[in-house]
């Protein structure tokens, strides 16, 4: 299994740390910042933050229990060391600290061992070469426009030209972007450490999550948490670029951005768990897009709000295990996908009728109305699809189902809050959207819903339809569907996401959440024995941290494609409070009825 990689974060940006402790990706100051280090993207030019013992030992690696807080433990015969990764991230009274820092904090548990540390930063995508100096009490790392600093209480010069520590006592090394610290010891690391430990278990600590599963959820929470942009409250996909869906394939994007869907269902995902201030965080991020552009029409966002994603490849960069081209910025951005608007008024409903964590001002009923309309006035068109075909538009079946999610839910909101006159309008419209998808979405000869109007082709995401009340699962045509599906895009036990070609071929992995959105359909038809067996067979290809990329080769079991993926860990809670026996609103035994 490849990836095999923790995250850690600091609410603005992540660097992946891998089970060798070699810190292989790092964007500062931002997610989508170009990268200081891209190992991960180029083994020989991209740069790296490598931890080696001068000799063979063991190494294990795990979160500290319920943080975001990655140890990693090095260890033989006569020694243990354990080395802990974290960005400093908690609060005090001046605030919320998050400083664009890493610490790598190490402690001698039996013993001693030598360490050497391979600092090799590469600035702005591997084209950066910085000239290294000790300066007083740190090393620099410098280019024309950026610094890296680094702080420790080991000998800066050995530290520089790459030679053994002998580790007997705590020690660590600090990285700071652009920023001078002042003078630290270890006390003030060790202090840092605990409160960031603390900070990250208070925050799990009221999460609400069936048993059996809670430890899964837990780790998928934690990881939505750190996808987050705090600075705006957008909530990017994923913190890479250009980690392939087809190794040696050119299927490579980047997802350092915010997509409406995506961020609707991680607020869904969390909201159902107990956890709000996402949701908060969200909310607030669009009111400031809705604010500037009066619309929501654009699939994906810069985490600032920003409009235009401009593409381009980085072709001197050998790619992920030699997938070119490497993708930086994302075309989706010019996408028409019908669904949005139908995935964001649901979380907005979930947000502010079945959750009704606040009232809702007049900013955000303009943002439900505008929605509600956009929806309305472009429903008949066609799209692109929740898949992004980047040169196929067609009348997709599940584009139509949201657009019918998102009238049927501006209606609810409506009526919540008094806005008849909008619900009257507005109700007629769900109603003709509906009948037009059952009549045409559906496949008399296949005996299913199908991707577009006309189609005979298959897709995963009318799994979903049920999940937003557009139809009962025990429905004979959504159990038909169900069955086709599972009899199509089934591949030893995950879930292909359609079954004709795309722009670049015949799609050959499983997308993860597809995978969890068909276990949860079984579930709910009654094939409750076979819907546990698939879940506890992906749940153990996730990696040795219990986190999950958006890809799987369902044949080799191999994680592929960007990494963590918000997808993949929002369809594995939804899943996990499915079966733990909690409802669509997170409550035990509680549903929303479809309309």
């Amino acid at each position: 299994m490849s990836l095999e990689y923790g995250m850690i974060g600091n609410g603005r940006t992540i660097a992946l740390v891998s089970d060798e402790a070699s810190i292989d990706w790092f964007c500062m100051p931002r997610f989508d910042s170009p990268s200081i280090f891209a190992k991960l993207l180029d083994k020989s030019k991209g740069g790296e933050f490598r931890v080696d013992p001068e000799h063979e030992c063991k190494r294990s690696q795990e979160y500290v229990d319920d943080t975001n807080v990655l140890k990693t433990t090095f260890s033989d015969e006569d020694a243990e060391i354990e080395l802990y990764d974290y960005f400093p991230y908690y609060e005090d009274k001046e605030g919320v600290k998050r400083a664009s820092e890493i610490q790598r904090f190490v402690v001698p548990k039996k013993g001693s061992m030598k360490l050497k540390f391979g600092i090799n930063p590469k600035f702005n995508y591997a084209t950066g070469i910085p000239k290294v100096s000790i300066e007083g009490d740190r090393i620099a790392y410098k280019t024309e426009k950026e610094i890296l600093y680094v702080y420790s209480n080991m000998d800066l010069s050995k530290i520089v030209e790459g030679k053994y520590i002998d580790i007997d006592k705590e020690s660590y090394i600090a990285l700071t972007y652009n920023m001078i610290k002042p003078g630290q010891s270890v006390n003030d690391i060790k202090a840092d450490m605990k409160k960031t430990q603390e900070h990250w278990k208070k925050w799990a600590s009221n999460i609400k999550a069936p048993d059996q599963f809670r430890k899964h959820v837990i780790r998928s929470a934690l990881t939505l948490r750190m996808l987050t942009y705090d600075d705006s409250g957008a909530i990017v996909a994923a913190p890479t670029t250009s980690l392939p869906e087809i190794i040696g394939d050119v299927r490579n994007w980047d997802y350092r951005y915010c997509w409406i869907r995506d961020a609707s269902f991680t607020v869904l995902a969390l909201l159902r768990i107990g956890k709000s201030d996402v949701a908060h965080e969200f909310i607030t991020w669009l009111n400031k897009i809705f604010s500037e552009s009066g619309a929501m029409q654009q699939p994906l966002f810069g985490i600032n709000g920003e409009r235009e994603l401009k593409e381009r490849t980085l072709d001197y960069l050998e790619g992920y295990m030699g997938s070119r081209p490497v993708r930086v910025g994302n075309a989706a951005y010019l996408h028409r996908q019908q669904d949005i608007f139908g995935e964001l008024l649901d979380a907005i409903h979930f947000f502010y009728v079945d959750y009704r964590v606040r009232d809702l001002s007049n900013e955000q009923w303009g943002v439900v109305y505008s929605s509600a309309e956009s929806a309305i006035n472009s429903w008949k068109n066609k799209d692109s699809s929740i898949w992004e075909f980047r040169n196929m538009q067609e009348h997709f079946t599940f584009s139509k189902v949201m657009s019918w999610v998102a009238v049927d839910r501006a209606v609810k909101i409506a009526k919540h809050f008094k806005k008849y006159d909008a619900a009257t309008r507005w109700s007629g419209v769900a109603r003709q959207i509906k009948r037009d998808v059952v009549k045409n979405g559906w496949n008399e000869k296949m005996k299913s819903f199908v991707q577009y109007y006309g189609s005979d082709t298959l897709d995963a995401s009318l799994l979903l339809m049920p999940f937003f009340g557009f139809i009962e699962y025990d429905h004979p045509k959504m159990k038909a569907t169900i069955d086709a599906i599972k009899a199509g895009l089934l591949k030893n036990g995950f879930v292909i996401r359609y079954s004709a070609k795309d722009d670049f071929g015949m799609p050959k992995n499983a997308l993860i959440a597809c995978t969890f959105w068909l276990i949860e359909a079984l579930y709910e038809i009654g094939e409750k024995e076979e819907a546990v067996k698939l879940f506890n067979n992906i749940i153990s290809h996730s990696n040795h941290l219990g986190l999950l990329s958006e890809d799987i080769d369902p044949y080799s079991g191999e994680l592929v494609g960007n990494f963590p993926q918000a997808y993949s860990h929002i369809a594995l809670i939804n899943t996990s409070t499915i079966l733990g026996g909690f409802g669509r609103t997170g409550k035990r035994g509680r549903k929303r009825s479809p309309a």
